[in-house]
């Protein structure tokens, strides 16, 4: 993975409402995008934004149901990414 794929990924979780809505969905799991609105009293357009954001960086993966959207937690991404930062920038396998 090339360095800005890294800082992207960084900045997204050095966001505190980012993170916020990462550790919910991994502790919860799959939520709908107006049940994350409403667990962190954010306006829709702002959820939406984080939401984009995080799916955009692959932190999260999202199905259309009828007019839900819902959102989890891309864990085998996340694991990559960690993996491929230590190994990349550190010299650590995990494997």
């Amino acid at each position: 993975m090339d360095k800005d794929k890294y800082i992207k990924l960084f900045r997204a979780l050095a966001n505190e409402e980012r993170l916020e809505i990462i550790l919910k969905l991994f502790r919860e799991g799959e939520l709908c995008a107006s049940d994350i609105e409403k667990s962190f009293f954010m306006e829709q357009s702002t959820t939406s934004h984080h939401l984009n954001y995080l799916k955009n960086v692959g932190l999260l993966d999202s199905r259309k149901q009828g007019r839900n959207v819902f959102y989890c937690v891309n864990q085998q991404n996340i694991t990559e990414v960690y993996d491929g930062f230590l190994k990349d920038y550190f010299g650590i396998s995990r494997s």
